[in-house]
């Protein structure tokens, strides 16, 4: 079988339980985890009070209000101490069980992904649909067995996986901004385009005004967009973005360079009202276009 997989070697992954687990998180995350169910998957983020993000995670439900979160990278003490910070006298338990588990994305449907899991060992705590490479995708989150016997099971089935660098180049040609890379402590949820990860009906959690009111007003300041640059050298994040006629109006967040096309793509915070899909730019000497890119829910204006 011919698909195409990565496991996350620096995923964070946290068990959160107790009696008041499902009342505080859904107080602490950016989306409505009241309704979840056993088996479900949610995708949202820890925020701080101005609306930056300082996690982002997926929700795995288990039964008897136990939950799972899993987070693609990041410093791991800051995430786990985002994620705490707001417990005082709540019956919440919060366990690093990073070491004991792996999060493995597979290009395919949610179902064919678990049966492919099936022979790893461990316990399958779930499969997330989530589009990171190609228009199918899943994230499996598996607690008690290697990385190796992942991988090892994996190239069986399947075939060699993706490395870091083919990983990160398909990500961002497919336009998926991910933790911390490019959604951090930089940016709103609302500005990646991820309103998946968004509750806008659930009422009070930490981070809430901002969001309310980016959505509120319609047009956001700024946006994260995808362009694609012919040349081959990946400017560093911060660098200028301009527009045809010189005026800078954007700066790079991240950058992949895909040699086989001669070409670069990089994820860049652009101020809206400025430029539209198509427009021509130019970056550390390179010009190139922004490129439609997948949002994950509604989308926002330019």
């Amino acid at each position: 079988m011919s698909l195409d997989w990565h496991i996350l070697p620096s995923a964070i992954v946290l068990k959160v339980s107790g009696k008041d687990a499902r009342r505080y998180l859904n107080s602490r995350l950016s989306n409505d985890l009241r309704a979840a169910q056993p088996g479900d998957a949610v995708r949202a983020a820890a925020l701080t009070a101005q609306g930056r993000v300082e996690g982002l995670f997926t929700v795995f439900v288990q039964p008897s209000d136990t939950f799972y979160l899993a987070c693609d990278a990041g410093p791991r003490e800051e995430v786990v101490a985002a994620l705490k910070r707001f417990i005082v006298a709540d019956r919440v338990a919060v366990e690093d069980l990073s070491s004991q588990a792996s999060l493995v994305h597979i290009a395919a449907e949610t179902s064919q992904a678990a049966a492919l899991l099936q022979s790893v060992g461990g316990e399958l705590l779930g499969a997330a649909a989530c589009a990171r490479v190609s228009e199918k995708g899943s994230d499996c989150l598996l607690l008690g067995a290697s990385h190796q016997q992942l991988s090892d099971s994996l190239r069986a089935q399947l075939r060699e996986p993706l490395s870091s660098d083919e990983y990160r180049l398909r990500r961002l040609k497919y336009g998926l901004p991910v933790f911390p890379d490019e959604v951090n402590g930089e940016t709103i949820l609302t500005e990646a385009g991820l309103y998946e990860a968004v509750s806008f009906t659930k009422g009070c959690y930490v981070g809430q005004e901002v969001l309310e009111r980016s959505d509120a007003i319609g047009k956001l300041p700024r946006a994260l967009e995808l362009i694609r640059l012919s040349g081959t050298t990946a400017p560093q994040p911060g660098t200028a973005i301009t527009s045809s006629s010189g005026e800078a109006f954007g700066k790079t967040v991240s950058a992949a360079v895909d040699a086989a096309q001669g070409a670069t793509f990089l994820f860049a915070l652009l101020r809206t009202g400025k430029y539209g899909v198509g427009d021509k730019v130019g970056c550390a000497g390179m010009e190139g276009e922004i490129v439609q890119r997948r949002l994950t829910g509604r989308e926002t204006g330019r």
